[in-house]
């Protein structure tokens, strides 16, 4: 081995000397290299990368570095360097497609795409796993390669798989079985995946050619054996489950060589261990997964955070391990390692869509964690758990949002910083691109269009892996973890509010109340009752008759709703800071009733709106954020009215009138109000108004809101800077769209928060044109007379219900209760209140004074006569 390592510096250093090419000595250092495979060599051949890398100057040159770093690559991915393994891969990728696909053809799918489609998936990047699949398709289809592209569908289904898109993963597998392309093995893997998917969404599973599948656990088919313990573990049947198991594992075992793949064996086991109640074996087979992913793991020491790397494996192990703990604050300490190789793993992912699919994972954690620190908060009279709680509540929770906000504000401090400017510029296109690709089905994109899309994404995908690195290095980031109390005690003691936390589980919801001197920590059983008690409130706004046809029956259910969902705790509390989730989002909290009443006179119901001023937000860290300043309110307008076809909005000309009388307002009326021209003006103004439509979006298109000439997407906003002090929408459904699992609605709300709004006023429904039109005018009136966005929401809707030229039928919350502020709170203009104070006392002074004076001279001229005399 010392000859080779020898001759392997000899062939990195000795340049001087040699008479050989660059190119054939980058050849046989590869070659030594793959004799040698050991840390030592790597370590060598990593040095002569960067020598080898400075000469570069043809393509031959670049074709051989290509292959070199490939087979860097391979070696890193066996030895389980997954992070290292797909950094060289990338490269190779990056440099074959700069410097070497217009020239010559590398085999660069088998030996460089497939890897690192593989190992994006095993680390959890799945958007990214997804996005170079479909490339090698693309380029597999343009090589007319068959067994490539078939390849690459197996692959793709496989990942479908991964994330729970079982009929997605049917569907292609049945396209690929359907064109006959497929060879004989491949047609074989289609099948199993085709079925294991079937099993998954309890369909009839058609295995073998003459339908059925073999449940005999000795039948030596690797396939039918993983089918048969699928179809046994999905009818909850756990013994034969794992009868089938073991026959499975001694064959698998022998042929898995990637530590990754082998410790699953054991994870898998040790559920089935789990569901039969087997704790002991359980435990044997978890410490022997960790073995085969930390060689130096010692069973009898509790593993470290510092040992851990980026692999989904130690996410099963560990929380499997929660589970089978009898001490709850053990079992707590094994789901925050999980966190902690979580967070390693979305480290690596710079798509959205791909932080998604890790976020919703992460929840379910999270979920199982806040029910025991809530049992261990009912054991103890330290409010610890709650503060605890609060802060995992909000670990995951618009953590995408957070994080881009974070990213922007850091730009702001360091305007001219190269690497925060390439990578907001990066960021922008990234979404640009993944916005063209989502309107793919509905543009003129051929594949030659698409791939182009595809490699493009890919390459910033890379860059921003790089630029991420090197601004962590400039700027150390706090932990996701860290949410400071002290400034929130501090923040809620300023605003004089009271935070209310909810988080929305799958089998409870959590509320979490901060003051700046009391904490609670409630649970609310989501059974079905309660599940069905806040649908049947949010159904009362699908229509403006549903709530009108039931007057009783609404305020039965709105104050049910209020005392589920604990409100009564803070009943003496003014003003609310609430951070909602889930389905709670689309709530309209105001229309709430704080308690019991027999009235059908909307006007006089104890409304939640009358008790509180509520505003929303999505995380708590974004509450404490909030840097909102007193500016000069300058007002855009935006108003299409869209005249004269089945979209006109007659009341929103008089919305437009009203706004001008209340407050100085720049108009974009009809044929002005283009999206370019709304783009290019938005940045000169403070509060941003839009009298449109807006649309929630569905699974292909994301949320919209209407110009004239064209709307404005979700996805465009994310790639746009605003930074306006208010945006108002008004609009319907603009505070909905799909719902992302901890990350909230994806409306058209939540892409103006992108963009930079500061606050956000957004509808949860489809509401009516002409009441709309009467609470803007409301609150524009209150803005101008107290300069607080929050107070003019509150008092607007009062003023509606207030309203004595309003019939009660249309004083129903469906008309007042839609528009919902996100943000934070803002002071009423004290000069006005000080002004007021002062005039009236001037006043009082004034008349007693006269009256003083009144009354002394009367008695002056009674006495001076008499004087006189």
């Amino acid at each position: 081995m010392k000859n080779h390592l020898l001759v392997l510096c000899f062939l990195c250093f000795g340049s001087v000397f040699s008479q050989n090419s660059l190119e054939d000595r980058i050849y046989e250092a590869t070659d030594v290299f793959n004799n040698i495979k050991s840390a030592e060599a790597l370590n060598t051949l990593n040095n002569a990368i960067i020598i080898f890398e400075a000469q570069l100057s043809t393509t031959d040159d670049y074709y051989a570095f290509v292959n070199l770093l490939a087979n860097k690559a391979h070696y890193l991915k066996a030895v389980n360097k997954n992070t290292q393994a797909i950094k060289s891969y990338e490269k190779a990728w990056q440099l074959y497609n700069k410097k070497v696909a217009s020239v010559y053809q590398f085999n660069i799918i088998d030996f460089c795409l497939i890897p690192l489609g593989v190992l994006y998936n095993k680390i959890g990047d799945y958007t990214a796993a997804e996005n170079i699949i479909k490339t090698y398709i693309s380029i597999a289809e343009k090589d007319k390669n068959n067994t490539q592209r078939v390849a690459g569908s197996i692959n793709l289904s496989r990942l479908y798989q991964t994330i729970g898109r079982h009929q997605l993963a049917i569907d292609i597998a049945n396209y690929e079985l359907n064109t006959k392309q497929a060879n004989t093995q491949q047609k074989s893997k289609l099948k199993y995946i085709k079925s294991r998917s079937e099993i998954r969404l309890n369909k009839k599973v058609r295995f073998t050619d003459n339908g059925g599948i073999v449940l005999n656990p000795k039948t030596q088919s690797i396939e039918e054996l993983e089918l048969a313990y699928e179809i046994a573990f999905q009818k909850k049947d756990y013994t034969l489950a794992l009868k089938i198991f073991k026959n499975l594992k001694s064959l698998k075992t022998n042929k898995l060589s990637s530590a990754n793949n082998l410790s699953k064996i054991y994870i898998a086991e040790a559920q089935l261990n789990l569901l039969l109640e087997q704790p002991k074996e359980a435990e044997k087979n978890l410490k022997t997964a960790l073995k085969t992913l930390l060689i130096n793991y010692d069973s009898n020491v509790f593993p470290v955070e510092t040992d851990l790397y980026p692999d989904n494996a130690f996410i099963g192990i560990f929380d499997l391990f929660a589970e089978i703990q009898t001490d709850p604050k053990k079992t707590i300490a094994y789901y925050n390692l999980s966190f902690y190789v979580s967070d390693l793993l979305t480290q690596n992912v710079t798509a959205q869509e791909g932080k998604l699919i890790l976020l919703s994972e992460k929840r379910k954690r999270s979920e199982k964690s806040l029910d025991i620190l809530h049992y261990l908060q009912n054991t103890s009279n330290d409010s610890k758990y709650t503060l605890e709680a609060l802060q995992l509540s909000e670990r995951y929770k618009a953590s995408i949002l957070k994080e881009m906000v974070g990213k922007k504000e850091l730009l702001k401090i360091h305007p001219n910083d190269t690497l925060l400017i390439t990578q907001q510029t990066l960021l922008k296109t990234q979404e640009q691109l993944t916005n063209k690709l989502i309107r793919t089905p509905y543009s003129n994109f051929n594949e030659t269009q698409k791939l182009k899309l595809r490699e493009k994404l890919s390459s910033i995908n890379i860059e921003l892996k790089k630029l991420k690195t090197k601004i962590e290095t400039s700027y150390p980031i706090t932990p996701e973890s860290s949410l400071n109390i002290s400034k929130l005690n501090s923040k809620l003691q300023t605003d004089q509010a009271t935070l209310v936390n909810y988080f929305y589980g799958k089998n409870a919801i959590y509320q979490i109340i901060v003051s700046d001197k009391t904490t609670a920590f409630n649970k609310i059983s989501l059974n079905e009752t309660n599940t069905q008690t806040i649908k049947n409130f949010i159904k009362y706004f699908d229509s403006p008759s549903a709530i009108n046809n039931n007057i009783s029956k609404f305020t039965k259910d709105a104050h049910l709703l209020y005392n589920l969902l604990k409100l009564d705790e803070v009943k003496d509390k003014k003003n609310l800071i609430i951070i909602p989730d889930g389905f709670l989002n689309f709530i309209p909290f105001d229309a709430l009733l704080t308690t019991k009443t027999e009235s059908k006179t909307f006007e006089n119901m104890p409304f939640f709106v009358k008790s509180h001023v509520a505003v929303f937000n999505s995380n708590v860290s974004l509450y404490l954020k909030d840097t909102s300043t007193k500016k000069e309110q300058r007002i855009l307008g935006v108003f299409p009215v869209f005249k004269g076809t089945s979209q006109e909005l007659a009341y929103s000309i008089v919305e437009a009138e009203n706004l001008e009388k209340e407050i100085e307002t720049t108009l974009l009326m009809n044929t002005d109000a283009t999206k370019s021209r709304f783009l290019s003006e938005a940045k000169n103004y403070s509060i941003l108004h839009l009298s449109t439509h807006g649309t929630s979006g569905d699974f292909f298109k994301p949320a919209q809101i209407a110009f004239i000439d064209e709307p404005i997407s979700t996805n465009e906003l994310y790639s746009i800077d605003l930074n306006p002090e208010l945006v108002v929408l008004s609009a319907c459904e603009t505070g909905v769209g799909e719902i992302k699992r901890g990350e909230g609605a994806l409306s058209i709300a939540r892409g103006f928060q992108y963009a930079g709004a500061k606050k956000v006023l957004y509808s949860l429904w489809q509401i009516s044109d002409l009441s709309t039109s009467q609470i803007m005018t409301l609150f524009y009136k209150r803005l101008d007379d107290s300069k607080s966005i929050s107070y003019a929401n509150q008092q607007s809707k009062l003023d509606y219900l207030n309203n004595g030229d309003i019939k009660n039928l249309k004083k129903s919350p469906y008309y007042w209760s839609a528009f919902t502020l996100y943000g934070s709170f803002d002071k009423i203009k004290e000069s006005n209140n000080l002004g007021l104070f002062i005039g009236v006392s001037l006043v009082i002074i004034l008349l007693l004074l006269w009256l003083f004076k009144q009354k002394n001279g009367k008695r002056t001229l009674g006495i001076s006569p008499q004087k006189r005399i």
